[in-house]
This record gives C-alpha cells, sequence and structure tokens, in this order.
C-alpha cells in the first residue's frame, strides 16, 4: 500500500493545479489511494489569502472531490481530506464544520502562534525578535493542545516550527515527548512529510530524534508530501518509506469515513 494524504490545490490561494492533476500524478506513480487535504475554510475571514472560502468549498472543492471519486473508481481511492488549523478560539467552528462534512480523514496543523504565522515567510523575520527557545516550547504547546481537541486524525508536519532552519539551543526533548503522549493518548497517527526537504531546514517532518521517540510510543505514521503542485505528489518517499520501515513496523495508517487501518507499506515503484 502507498498513499499520499496530504495534497493541495489552486483553491488554496498558493498551490499550482486542481484535485483531478494531483489524482493523474498518483496514477502515473502507481499509488493505492490518494487524498485531497485543502485547508479549512475559518470564520471571519481569518488568513483568507492562505484557504478557500466556506462558498468555494460548498461549491467547487466538496461535489468535484466526490465527482473523481466516483469517476476514478477502481483505479485509485480517492479520499476526501480537510487540513484543518489548531487556532485558540475556533475550535466549537472546526468540530462543527467537520461533523457536517463526510471526510475521510482530518489533518491537524498548527501554523499560528497566536496571531503570528510562523512559517509565513512574510514574517520570518519575527525570528530574529524572539527568543527561539520559547518558539519551540510555544510551538510544541500547541501541538500538545491540538491533540488534546480530539478534533482531528492525523498530526500534520509536526515538528514544522524548524521549517526556516532555526534550531533550539536548549534540549526540548522532555517538552516534544509531553506532546507527542498527548497524541498517543489521543490515538491518532503523524504523517511522515517530505515537504521539509524542499524548505530551507531541507529536513523530513519530524525529525529522526523525533521519530525515535514516536517508534517508542508505538505511534502509528501515514505517508503526506504537501504537494502544493502536482509534480509534488510522492516526492522523496523512497525516503519516507524507508523511515516507515525504520520507525513504523513497515506499516502506514489508511484512513475511510475516518475509521484507521494499519497496512503494510509498499516501496514507491519509481524509487
Amino acid at each position: 500500500m502507498i498513499v499520499d494524504y496530504h495534497t493541495h490545490t489552486l483553491l488554496c490561494k498558493h498551490a499550482e493545479g486542481n484535485a483531478e492533476d494531483y489524482i493523474l500524478r498518483a496514477l502515473d506513480l502507481g499509488f493505492n489511494e490518494i487524498g485531497c487535504s485543502e485547508h479549512i475554510p475559518m470564520p471571519g475571514g481569518f488568513d483568507e489569502k492562505h484557504r478557500m472560502s466556506l462558498g468555494e468549498y460548498m461549491s467547487t472543492y466538496a461535489p468535484q472531490i466526490s465527482h473523481l471519486r466516483e469517476q476514478y473508481k477502481g483505479r485509485i481511492n480517492v479520499r476526501r481530506g480537510i487540513e484543518a488549523d489548531f487556532f485558540p478560539g475556533t475550535e466549537e467552528w472546526v468540530r462543527g464544520f467537520i461533523a457536517e462534512n463526510d471526510f475521510d480523514y482530518v489533518i491537524g496543523s498548527v501554523h499560528f502562534l497566536g496571531t503570528w504565522g510562523f512559517d509565513d515567510v512574510v514574517f520570518i523575520h519575527q525570528y530574529d525578535e524572539r527568543d527561539v527557545d520559547e518558539v519551540y516550547e510555544q510551538y510544541f504547546r500547541a501541538v500538545s493542545r491540538s491533540a488534546a481537541s480530539g478534533l482531528f486524525d492525523i498530526i500534520g508536519h509536526c515538528d514544522l516550527v524548524k521549517k526556516f532552519g532555526h534550531r533550539p539551543t536548549k534540549n526540548l526533548r522532555d517538552l516534544a515527548w509531553e506532546a507527542l503522549k498527548e497524541i498517543r493518548k489521543a490515538g491518532m497517527c503523524i504523517e511522515i512529510n517530505t515537504s521539509g526537504l524542499r524548505k530551507p531546514v531541507r529536513e523530513i517532518y519530524p525529525s529522526e530524534s523525533l521519530l525515535e521517540m514516536i517508534h517508542e510510543l508505538r505511534i502509528p505514521l501515514t505517508l503526506g508530501s504537501d504537494a502544493h503542485a502536482p509534480g509534488d505528489v510522492g516526492k522523496d518517499f523512497d525516503r519516507a518509506v524507508a523511515l516507515v520501515e525504520r520507525f513504523g513496523g513497515g506499516k502506514i495508517a489508511v484512513f475511510e469515513r475516518r475509521q484507521r487501518s494499519m497496512l503494510p507499506v509498499s516501496r514507491p515503484a519509481f524509487a
């Protein structure tokens, strides 16, 4: 089994191509499943430059994915997903949105610390104005709270805070361990997200040091490219699968209607 559960389209306003382009790329690569996981609409027009509106979700995304699931049935499983932000104060809105829609899985991601979009290059200068150790502490506390919220199935890019290459000066293993324990308690899985290799940090999310803890806690793994162009689908999955074999017992989490199964991972045909 080989899947890519983390993809974005032009609807998020910072990616290329439509959902069918990503499905066709996954078919070319011989994937068993492809997940469509556009950024969730947020209330009050929050961060609208990085996500579809509620109207776009209803008029375009939802019916399009339903149509494509049927169109490609028997050739590839098209899973309906969403990448949902954990942003304190919006939990009930997000909970209601998820409950009202027929998702196969929900990726939970932390992109904001307060109002600071710490992974947005526009705000990268703020790292120079902050204590990086404190930024990491805030980030892992937010990840812990996101798991405790009970909203999500998958934790997305669980050490995204390293994206631009900023590293803490002190050992934060205990803090990361507490966040991972909360993820395990919530019955969630963690994606191996290869997009970090395409960012300044040049490292997969999560790091191998985190994967060692994830393995110790027996937290399941799944796969995502965080594709923002069709050509990103399955990118560097030879390395991701090797990590699944090393830290995940050679099995990945797959989802249907938010029910998780564990299946043996396959080596990508293109590797």
